[in-house]
């Protein structure tokens, strides 16, 4: 089963932003951890509109979507 994940990316040189990846398997999500620079922190969802809602709270919050 998949669920929705959004991947929160802390660059050194471009601090944290945000990468909406939609729906991935665990396997997929967890490759994404991977980084070679900086770090990668893969958030879940189990619905679509959960996933939605915070997409839309972290924009108000200010957050960079990249």
């Amino acid at each position: 089963m998949k669920k929705w994940y959004i991947k929160e990316r802390h660059n050194p040189q471009l601090g944290v932003y945000y990468v909406a990846k939609g729906q991935l398997t665990k396997k997929e999500a967890k490759e994404y951890e991977n980084a070679k620079y900086g770090e990668n922190t893969m958030l879940s969802f189990e619905t679509q509109a959960e996933y939605d809602a915070k997409i839309r709270a972290l924009k108000v919050q200010g957050a960079r979507f990249i």
